[in-house]
């Protein structure tokens, strides 16, 4: 217990430095520094820049490192392991960046950010790179009479119909996106790349190319051991595409980050899920917080989520290309392996992303032709087993709004701040609340029966 400090080093030189604090555990995440699996593997990444002609600053690769460094301590330090309320870790990260001096000026903010992302209690301190000359931004190789990649549009993109719903309404308004994907494993790549393809497909003279950054954390030498929480990824998902959002255009571009209302808001759905079921990863005053770090860095991108007072079945009723998203896989799953069911990867049918996606679906009046592991819709589900413990949480939601018509939006006010347009974040939770209302009307709930010895 206690606090744990991840001390990051970059390049072949830096060997980290001493700590006089007593801490329960510490370890050290390299960076360029033996050249194998022991060092964090963001070459794929930087790979894909050379690729299209694109150098970011040495100080949005700051925002790499910093990013990489958050997501290390988020999925390599057990909560139950090393938080003494079985939640609430305390990490502090030592992190080498190019201007510690300019780093320092936004170390609050960053606390602040993680502190909201994660619900744990962060430290920054920032020191020079040992070797001051070391670069991370790469240099292309390629002949200079090749055009780099002309955009000023990043599109995140996750493999899920939100982000595939996002990038088509770019390209049918004629703007050529750059999509930025990442993964934190295998189960979901796929996707990623049979999205981007069938978009290639539908809009061959301003087909988008995909940057697929998977960022790989050694899984020796750090805590032995794993969270799977992940609270923080999405600070790397958006960094990764400010990153190449600020190599893009030198007069600035745009960092769409396309999330239905419903889940970008996220509230809690019973009181019992205020900790591990309530995840901040586009809620609008993150997004806001992160807005004011790009600016204050100068990396010139700015973020909008097209899709914040949509419900995810508007926003299939508003797509122009309805065709394509009814015929290419998306993956909307909170866990869509299947091994331990001895099934292939798919929808498990029953999480609530899955539940909002079928809900989206029905409300758009247009079949559903993904896979689901589970039908919920083909007999009772079992409210004290996990195939009916998120419709009964939303039922749970749906009648307390129902009874208590100001619980919403104290609900909502909790989430964070929303500025003065609390109103409009009711409308969109309240009609995403109706859809899946509706499709869950006819879905009976029982409780397991007892087996008396």
């Amino acid at each position: 217990m206690g606090r744990i400090a991840l001390v990051a080093t970059v390049g072949s030189t830096d060997n980290g430095i001493s700590l006089d604090y007593p801490y329960s555990k510490v370890a050290t995440l390299p960076f360029f520094k033996h050249g194998n699996a022991k060092d964090v593997s963001i070459h794929g990444f930087l790979d894909a820049l050379k690729r299209r002609r694109l150098r970011p600053s040495e100080i949005a690769m700051d925002l790499l490192i910093i990013s990489a460094t958050m997501y290390a301590a988020d999925t390599r330090i057990n909560r139950e392991q090393f938080a003494e309320d079985n939640w609430t870790r305390q990490i502090d990260l030592y992190i080498p960046v190019s201007n510690p001096d300019l780093w320092n000026t936004q170390k609050a903010r960053l606390e602040q950010i993680f502190r909201f992302l994660t619900g744990d209690i962060w430290k920054l301190c920032f020191r020079d790179r040992s070797d001051k000359d070391f670069k991370v931004s790469p240099v292309s190789k390629l002949t200079r009479f090749q055009m780099p990649y002309e955009t000023n549009t990043v599109c995140l993109f996750s493999g899920g119909m939100d982000s595939f719903i996002g990038a088509i309404k770019l390209l049918e308004s004629g703007v050529r996106p750059l999509l930025v994907g990442h993964s934190k494993s295998a189960d979901v790549g796929p996707y990623q790349k049979n999205c981007a393809n069938a978009l290639k497909l539908a809009y061959p003279s301003i087909a988008p190319e995909r940057i697929y950054a998977y960022i790989s954390i050694p899984k020796n030498d750090l805590f032995n051991s794993e969270d799977h929480t992940e609270r923080g990824r999405s600070f790397m998902f958006l960094s990764l595409g400010a990153i190449c959002g600020s190599a893009l255009n030198s007069e600035g571009s745009n960092l769409y980050v396309p999330e239905n209302g419903m889940i970008s808001l996220n509230i809690p759905l019973t009181p019992l899920r205020v900790g591990s079921h309530s995840t901040r990863t586009t809620h609008p005053h993150y997004l806001s917080m992160m807005q004011d770090l790009f600016d204050d860095l100068q990396l010139r991108v700015n973020i909008e989520n097209p899709f914040q007072f949509f419900t995810k079945g508007e926003m299939i009723k508003d797509c122009a290309n309805q065709s394509l998203i009814l015929n290419t896989e998306t993956m909307s799953c909170s866990h869509p392996s299947g091994r331990y069911e001895g099934k292939g990867n798919a929808h498990c049918g029953r999480c609530v992303p899955c539940i909002i996606r079928q809900s989206s679906y029905s409300a758009a009046g247009v079949s559903d032709r993904s896979l689901y592991r589970t039908d919920i819709r083909n007999g009772p589900m079992e409210i004290d087993k996990a195939n009916g413990a998120d419709i009964l949480a939303f039922k749970y939601m749906i009648a307390k709004a129902k009874r208590h018509p100001a619980y919403l939006n104290a609900a909502i006010r909790i989430t964070g701040p929303l500025g003065n347009d609390v109103d409009r974040y009711l409308g969109v939770y309240s009609r995403a609340l109706q859809e899946v209302e509706y499709f869950l009307d006819n879905i009976e709930l029982t409780k397991t029966a007892k087996v008396k010895a």
